[in-house]
């Protein structure tokens, strides 16, 4: 057994454990399922005697345990997995960060010295490697497939305080983590505790250090988008009859379909508060595609992407409203590299384009 102790928020430099959903196995990404890749339980642990430890949940005789095991955890005993060590002594690092990513390899994080480091793994080099020091402090991990179930645009979120401990920082890993994000500015020194996946949308706990003993640091990022996607299907996107969209982005994409047609329903009497529409038609050979105005509601803001790809003859249109607003409004009109196109963007009624 490894020992255990509590302590306050920010202070300790006793063990620490963190738990992450992770892969059935190390490194093989499998079918790329969420159940492969997400579907099993690991434990990190910083050891001050033995540095860094991994664990897995497996049944004995069986092998991993799957948290979706209607049998329960009782099941599972904790089986050490074999990693790199940490290249600074773990008696001089605090607050354990963990999590997976796209490569099925563990990604880790700590503090030493006012400064965060992440160890992760480069598929160019073949071996694990150090990110940073980059200057904070509390530092948490999440990778983002666990929020918005769709992994060709996931990344790890790194999340940090500075060193004065009053703004909350964000870096992603598909820029090595060298970019820092200000998300939040703190009325006073703060501690992060944990990063969590809901669904659609990350949560970021802590405390303020006026109050250490009480979660009064709760951030939570833009939900992400849901993504409807069918191999041979026209799919349909309709509007709510009494409600609201706040906020949502919709992606509808018909992939590479040879003949492919699909609509966006205006809602009656509701607003999109804000909205991200996005429709792609790929590399279809001949597609239409209309998007119809509303008829008593707002766009506050939208933005309104169209775009035809590489169509050999294709033509769309973006019809005009005629009894309402965009107060804030980016209207993207793109047709690509067309041989034979047509287009147009018809003139407001009696509205504005305030922005």
């Amino acid at each position: 057994m490894i020992p255990v102790q509590a302590g306050k928020r920010g202070k300790g430099y006793f063990p620490e454990v963190r738990y992450s959903r992770g892969p059935r196995a190390m490194g093989v990404t499998g079918d790329n399922s969420f159940r492969t890749l997400l579907g099993y339980l690991w434990m990190a642990v910083l050891d001050r005697a033995k540095g860094l430890r991994l664990f897995q949940a497996q049944v004995p005789g069986e092998g991993p345990w799957a948290l979706d095991d209607p049998r329960g955890p009782d099941v599972a005993v904790w089986i050490e997995v074999e990693v790199p060590p940490l290249p600074h002594p773990a008696r001089e690092v605090r607050h354990l960060a963990f999590c997976f990513d796209q490569a099925a390899r563990h990604v880790v994080a700590y503090e030493r010295e006012g400064q965060v480091f992440v160890q992760q793994w480069d598929p160019v080099a073949g071996a694990y490697t150090m990110r940073g020091p980059f200057p904070g402090v509390d530092p948490v991990l999440l990778w983002d497939y666990e929020v918005g179930y769709f992994l060709g645009g996931s990344d790890v979120l790194f999340f940090h305080l500075s060193p004065d401990r009053t703004q909350v920082i964000m870096r992603v890993q598909r820029e090595l983590y060298a970019n820092p994000r200000v998300v939040q500015a703190l009325p006073g020194p703060a501690y992060l505790d944990q990063a969590l996946a809901l669904p659609y949308q990350a949560e970021v706990l802590g405390s303020l250090d006026a109050d250490p003993d009480t979660t009064s640091l709760v951030l939570r990022t833009d939900l992400y988008p849901v993504y409807l996607s069918d191999v041979a299907a026209s799919p349909v996107v309709n509007a709510p009859v009494d409600w609201n969209y706040i906020p949502i982005v919709v992606t509808k994409d018909v992939g590479v379909e040879l003949a492919a047609s699909g609509g966006i329903s205006p809602p009656t009497a509701w607003d999109y508060i804000p909205i991200v529409v996005i429709k792609d038609l790929g590399t279809e050979v001949a597609a239409s595609a209309t998007m119809s105005p509303p008829a008593a509601w707002n766009y506050i803001p939208i933005v309104v992407v169209k775009d035809l790809g590489t169509e050999v003859a294709a033509s769309a249109s973006v019809a005009a409203p005629t009894a309402w607003n965009y107060p804030l409004v980016v209207v993207v009109y793109n047709g690509g590299v067309d041989v034979a196109a047509s287009a147009s963007v018809s003139a407001p009624v009696q509205w504005n384009y305030y922005v």
